[in-house]
């Protein structure tokens, strides 16, 4: 299987664990790291190796998984691996109890709660139940500690106790290069996950409509190869995203109300933390391998044909007054009335349930005093209003006349 690098889109589950198992990338956990005294090797717990202890007893200390097909836990059904690397290990921790799911935890390393977001990338990294090497169950204590129990000296990428452990001869070199990657992944790739339905906003009654969907990360990242369940508008499906991260398929409107679909994820890693606790409270708490989410979401089209509005305003030119009383038709494209109506109080009216079209708007009568308006033409558009400002001029009065006074001289009488 190919590994997806940091900047591909990775896989959920069992193949986002399958790309962390098999990860290859390197990238610089620290600088300056001095060569750590040789380990003791051994795998009497599980898989990975026995180191010493930040004392430097040999042995003492075991760097890896615990369980299955660990002496210590024989019948074990998951691996485990320990989370409070300041505290005896598990072989003091008498009595574990059952399998708790936690969506909180306090390091006991800082005495600190952990921020949900290293929970769920630890969770991510413990999602799958495969049987790891030596070198990836030392990889994935190694991250998973330093999630755990971060700015501690435990924590990678820099922590002195971190880089000490994955540096002991007996120790694969492997190992300290895919922990780094593990972490990259789980940076990337950690729940919680959001389903994401794309289609438009409206589709034609009896038409098919193609639409998209994707499932994301946390941090925003597409995951590849999610399994979807997509039920509604579409029937019934099982469809996957691709390598991009993105599945498509399509959707049959009904002839009318709205076209619905449903899409649930069902096998996704998880974002919380599965753990065991001791009996004795000074002993490491284990953290366990499993564990699934799912998300889902819904989503819908209104079906063609649903109509839009027409907003009116009069105003007047000179005073910008909002002008109540005014009459307004409005015609189709046939010249045919549709509507008919008053401004109100507010200088304007209001016309509901158009049909996605061009229309005309005839101002039928003005008020006193105003001229009538040209025609407008205007849009109306599927579930969405119009709104268009009708300007009424006045009508100019015109001078009355001021004749100016003409005095008509009498002329003197003349004789015959």
């Amino acid at each position: 299987m190919s590994v997806p690098s940091a900047r591909t889109t990775a896989r959920p589950s069992r193949r986002i664990r399958s790309a962390l198992l098999l990860g290859t990338t390197a990238v610089a956990l620290g600088a300056g790291l001095v060569a750590a005294p040789g380990a003791v090797a051994a795998d009497k717990y599980g898989p990975g190796y026995s180191v010493p202890d930040s004392n430097g007893r040999p042995g003492a200390s075991h760097l890896g998984a615990y369980g299955k097909p660990g002496a210590l836990f024989p019948h074990a059904r998951f691996h485990g691996y320990c989370a409070d690397p300041t505290l005896p290990g598990p072989a003091a921790g008498g009595h574990y109890g059952p399998i708790t799911e936690f969506s909180s935890w306090t390091s006991k390393a800082t005495g600190k709660k952990v921020p949900a977001a290293n929970i769920a990338r630890a969770a991510l990294i413990l999602s799958d139940l495969r049987q790891p090497t030596d070198a990836q169950a030392a990889a994935a204590d190694a991250a998973i500690t330093s999630y755990l129990n971060p700015n501690s000296t435990y924590a990678l990428p820099n922590g002195k106790r971190a880089l000490q452990r994955l540096s002991y001869r007996n120790v694969s070199p492997a190992s300290k290069r895919l922990a780094a990657q593990y972490m990259r992944i789980a940076d990337r790739y950690a729940g919680p996950y959001k389903v994401n339905i794309h289609m438009p906003a409206v589709v034609q009654p009896g038409a098919k409509a193609r639409i998209t969907l994707d499932v994301t990360s946390a941090a925003g990242n597409k995951i590849s190869n999610a399994k979807l369940n997509v039920s509604g508008a579409t029937g019934t499906q099982r469809i996957s995203t691709g390598p991009s991260g993105t599945a498509t398929t399509t959707i049959t409107a009904p002839k009318k109300g709205s076209a619905n679909v449903k899409a649930i994820a069902a096998v996704l890693p998880s974002y919380t933390l599965r753990a065991q606790i001791p009996s004795n409270p000074q002993a490491q708490r284990l953290v366990v391998t499993g564990g699934r989410s799912s998300a889902q979401a819904k989503a819908s089209a209104q079906v063609g044909g649903s109509h839009g509005g027409l907003t009116i305003t009069k105003a007047a030119a000179v005073t910008h007054k909002l002008l109540p009383g005014v009459s307004f038709e409005v015609k189709n494209s046939s010249n045919k009335t549709v509507a008919k109506g008053k401004t109100n109080s507010d200088g304007r009216l209001e016309i509901k349930d158009l049909p996605a079209g061009r229309y005309t708007v005839h101002e039928a009568a003005a008020v006193s005093g105003y001229q009538l308006a040209p025609d407008r033409q205007v849009s109306v558009g599927d579930l969405h209003a119009a709104h268009i400002t009708v300007i009424d001029r006045p009508i100019v009065k015109q001078a009355k006349p001021n004749p100016r006074p003409v005095t008509i001289r009498t002329l003197p009488q003349t004789g015959e």
